[in-house]
Formats: C-alpha cells, sequence, structure tokens
C-alpha cells in the first residue's frame, strides 16, 4: 500500500503525531517523541541520501513518506534497508523496555516491603483513621488487597521528581501480569483522580481483589470490571458469586486482561461489567461496550453485564452527586438504588 506522501517535512511529522527533529541523519533510522508521550522516543524517523525520508509512530501504527521531488518513490533496496534497520530498533527498544521494567520492579517490591512505604488502608481504619474519602464517597470497604501511601512515602522509594502525586492520602492498587509479577500500581488521590505508575507495565495488568478465590457458594467464575469501585460494588453486595475478581484498570485493558485469564483458566465463564459510556460520534456504543464486545467476539464463554440505567435513573444520580453527569457502572446503578 502506498504511503501518504508529503513534500513538507512539519506536515509529515504532524500526520504521524510525532515530534519533528532538528535535523535529519542521511542514510540513518533514529527515533523521536511522540505527541502522546514526549519523554520517550516511540516514533521514528529514516533519512535517505537525496534527502526523501520515512516517518513513523510505533504507538499509532501511522507511517507517511517525505519527499520533495513528486517521482520520488521508494525502490526494493530502501524497503529491505528501512525493514532491517526497524529491526534492530525494535530489538534495542525492547532491550531498553526490558531493562527499565526490572528497575521499576526492583522498586515496587521495596516500596510494598519497605518501612517508609504503602500500609494497609483497612489497618488504617482499625487504628481509628477515618476511611479514604473516595472509598467513602463510592460506598465501598476496603479489602486486603488495597494500600495507602503518602507522596512522601512514594518519593522515599522512587524520588521525589520521578512523578507528580498529590498531597493527601492515596490509595495504591498493586497490578500484576498473568503471570502473578508485580508489575505496576494506580494509585487514587482524594478526588479520585487516577494515576499510573510512570514506567510501569499497564497492559494485561490487573488488580485483583483477594489474593485468593472468592468462596461464596456459587459457581466459580472470573469477573472483571473496568475500575476497582465497579469491582468491590458487585462484590460486596454479591451473596452468591464466587470466583476470581480483578479489575482491568481501564477499558483499553479489557481484552488483554481477559486473554490473561482464558490462558490461567481455559473453561472458567468471564463475566465482564462493563461501563455504559456515551457513543463518541460516529460509534454506535461507547468505550466500555466497544471494547468488552471485542473481547467477547474472541471468547465465546464471556458473558457482558451492563447496568440497565434509565432515564429516571440518569436524574436521581444527577441529584444524588449535584453535577450534570450521566452515571456509567455498577458503582453509580448501586447509589442510585441504595440512596434514599
Amino acid at each position: 500500500m502506498e504511503l501518504p506522501r508529503f513534500n513538507d517535512l512539519n506536515a509529515a511529522c504532524d500526520f504521524c503525531e510525532v515530534i519533528a527533529p532538528d535535523s535529519l541523519i542521511a542514510d540513518t533510522l533514529i527515533r523521536i517523541p511522540t505527541y502522546r508521550h514526549r519523554r520517550n522516543k516511540n516514533g521514528y524517523i529514516r533519512a535517505f541520501l537525496d534527502g526523501a525520508a520515512i516517518v513513523g509512530n510505533w504507538e499509532n501504527g501511522l507511517e507517511a513518506f517525505y519527499c520533495k521531488s513528486a517521482r520520488r518513490r521508494l525502490s526494493s533496496a530502501d524497503k529491505d534497508k528501512l525493514r532491517l534497520q526497524r529491526e534492530v530498533i525494535r530489538r534495542e527498544r525492547e532491550k531498553d523496555r526490558r531493562i527499565l521494567l526490572g528497575r521499576v520492579k526492583s522498586r515496587l517490591e521495596a516500596f510494598f516491603n519497605g518501612d517508609f512505604g504503602v500500609y494497609p488502608t483497612a489497618s488504617m481504619e482499625w487504628n481509628g483513621a477515618e476511611r479514604h474519602p473516595y472509598l467513602a464517597r463510592k460506598g465501598i470497604e476496603p479489602t486486603g488487597t488495597i494500600y495507602e501511601c503518602t507522596r512522601k512515602n512514594f518519593a522515599v522509594y522512587f524520588g521525589a521528581d520521578y512523578q507528580r502525586l498529590p498531597e493527601g492520602r492515596l490509595l495504591v492498587f498493586p497490578l500484576f501480569s498473568g503471570a502473578g509479577v508485580l508489575v505496576s500500581v494506580q494509585l487514587i488521590d482524594e478526588q479520585g483522580n487516577k494515576y499510573f505508575l510512570k514506567d510501569g507495565q499497564t497492559k494485561g495488568a490487573f488488580w485483583q481483589v483477594a489474593f485468593s478465590p472468592v468462596d461464596r457458594c456459587g459457581d466459580f467464575k472470573i469477573h472483571i470490571a473496568e475500575g476497582a469501585a465497579t469491582l468491590l460494588s458487585v462484590l460486596q453486595r454479591s451473596k452468591t458469586r464466587s470466583g476470581v475478581f480483578i479489575s482491568c484498570m481501564n477499558a483499553g485493558n479489557i481484552k488483554p486482561v481477559s486473554k490473561a485469564m482464558r490462558e490461567a483458566y481455559p473453561s472458567t465463564e468471564i463475566v465482564m461489567y462493563a461501563d455504559v459510556d456515551n457513543p463518541q460520534e460516529g460509534h454506535r456504543y461507547g468505550v466500555g461496550i466497544e471494547k468488552a464486545l471485542e473481547a467477547q467476539a474472541e471468547d465465546s464463554n464471556m458473558q457482558i453485564l451492563a447496568p440497565p440505567f434509565t432515564d429516571l435513573d440518569i436524574q436521581r444520580f444527577q441529584e444524588i452527586t449535584g453535577s450534570d453527569k450521566a452515571p456509567t457502572d455498577w458503582n453509580d446503578f448501586y447509589l442510585i438504588r441504595e440512596t434514599v
């Protein structure tokens, strides 16, 4: 397929959503930052001897061809050299990523095991502290796999300038890979703002509500929700649900996490508690339902449960919260139905 052509290098970079370099190095493929991650060089540009160049972005898969001459085309030799250079850089990126993840993993282990790191939020309540504002607002109870820290605690293990975090109490949700390795965390502040650990692994990583499966004398299933509050709302109001309860923490992670669960539990039914977001223009469903349907299309043993909001529910939710936002998840559903 012919690549989009541009006779202006900046336009080609804009198309690929990468930041144009100050200068080109002929016959060389170099890495450049992207719009989304300006500190990471996930874009690339390969300049040829005659001044033409290929611009690309590994994050979104976009590529463009820059050349001032309308007749210039990529030769077979150009394509072969580009393919080899891409492979070299791909291996370098993978090596760099493995080294970085190894460092993050070491810091996380120290963070959870050190004297000045995280501490179970349930123990805070046992010692007389009020429930964390986010949990209180959501009407959910802490579990043994929810922790707390402060910005100062975080800085002891990651450094004061590693990641910008607010003051106050921060909930900490440990995120594990399908292999059971601690690979990242999600932090939630008192206002409900969420922060993924910088440089941590998010794809395929999940938070588990308890380290052991829940046994409530029901059918053993894998229960997945986008957010931790949604997952806890479902679990804590259930009398018979048994199995593994996990949160994938964002809609884009539904498919990778469901695949990891399917590998671990080949024949167990998966129940996905999907969020009901407003559809974007040109889409039939919101991103929560869309991503759940994409995962279900590859897994016939998956059930999707979405909260059945009515117009009255939406009106009631807005009255309770004092906002003009519509409810989206099961936590909102229970808030509406249980508030007198």
